[in-house]
């Protein structure tokens, strides 16, 4: 993984970014290759994101600038990449036992992407700092803010795709902008959304959620002592939401109950996240070779402790490593 630190404004981030990127060799007009879905998509998507956020889009045209590439084109692929790619994969639990408050996320993917992925440590002038990690630029997938909030996704098959945000521009937003879980959910009420997915949250409170959200509805299901999501809705109000090609897709089944069985035991801490992660308690990232689908990484939040471990690699073969960046960037902070 890459582990750029990006700090100051919007267009400063994404200029400086681009710059490094371009130099290392990515010509991202060379490869970047839209369809007329992806086109007409773009024309009517990028009005929208440019007013609903406005400081990121301005980190978008940084990058673009600084790796010089066509805004956009470089803002369509980020916008339909959520949307329109056939994602799949990764299991979220989180758990507040004794004290304790852990969000964990395993992230399943296409190995190649392995060694592109990115662990970020941001610290926006006109947000809070964040450490988030992903397999794109820009957006985001997991992560943790300085006041608290860890959140992290699953990619279900969107029925329809609708003019609106995506999971990785959302994730992203959602850590800049909000202080707890409540803010969180109330944000993602408040904006229309292109893509499909289980969205968990927990907040320093212990307040623990899965917002089950389409472009065409959203349900959430509340805990106050642990909540799992994987790659389908669990709630009946949500069950015909997303496109269903096969039973069990990608094994989501079997995780969710893995996570489901196995926090059901008390007086949980770090050490029990990462033996239920990196699946000593059940199938949950032993996946077959012929698959061509991995782990990519395993992120867990010790939330109280504002500590983080990431395992750069499938849990079961790969060593967690405590990540201090955050902190480091945070002494000083408000909050």
């Amino acid at each position: 993984m890459y582990h750029p630190r990006l700090k100051g404004k919007y267009y400063d981030m994404g200029l400086h970014y681009g710059e490094i990127l371009y130099k290392s060799g990515q010509k991202f007009n060379n490869y970047i290759e839209l369809n007329s879905e992806q086109i007409k998509f773009g024309n009517e998507a990028i009005k929208v994101y440019e007013e609903i956020l406005p400081d990121i889009m301005q980190e978008v045209k940084g990058l673009a600038e600084g790796s010089k590439t066509d805004y956009f084109k470089m803002a369509t692929w980020l916008i339909t990449m959520y949307g329109f790619g056939n994602i799949k994969g990764c299991t979220c639990f989180a758990f507040n036992d004794n004290d304790k408050i852990i969000l964990c996320r395993n992230s399943d993917m296409y190995p190649e992407l392995k060694k592109t992925s990115e662990s970020v440590l941001y610290m926006p002038e006109n947000g809070y700092k964040f450490l988030g990690n992903t397999t794109s630029f820009i957006q985001i997938e997991d992560g943790i803010n300085e006041c608290g909030l860890a959140v992290g996704i699953n990619f279900l098959l969107t029925k329809n795709y609708k003019i609106g945000i995506n999971t990785g521009f959302l994730i992203r937003a959602i850590l800049e902008k909000c202080k707890n879980t409540e803010e969180a959910i109330k944000l993602i009420k408040s904006i229309p959304l292109c893509s499909t997915q289980n969205i968990i949250i927990a907040d320093n409170e212990g307040n623990l959620s899965v917002v089950e959200a389409s472009p065409n509805k959203v349900f959430v299901r509340k805990s106050k002592n642990y909540i799992v999501s994987t790659n389908h809705f669990v709630s009946t109000e949500m069950k015909d939401e997303f496109l269903k090609t096969e039973d069990n897709w990608y094994l989501t089944d079997d995780r969710y109950n893995t996570c489901i069985d196995s926090l059901k035991e008390k007086n949980k801490n770090v050490d029990f996240a990462i033996d239920l992660a990196s699946g000593k308690k059940g199938f949950i990232c032993q996946y077959n070779k012929k698959l061509n689908f991995d782990t990519l990484w395993s992120s867990i939040y010790d939330i109280k402790e504002m500590k983080i471990f990431r395992a750069e690699g499938n849990p079961s073969k790969t060593k967690y490593k405590d990540d201090s960046r955050l902190d480091w960037g945070i002494r000083k902070s408000n909050c």
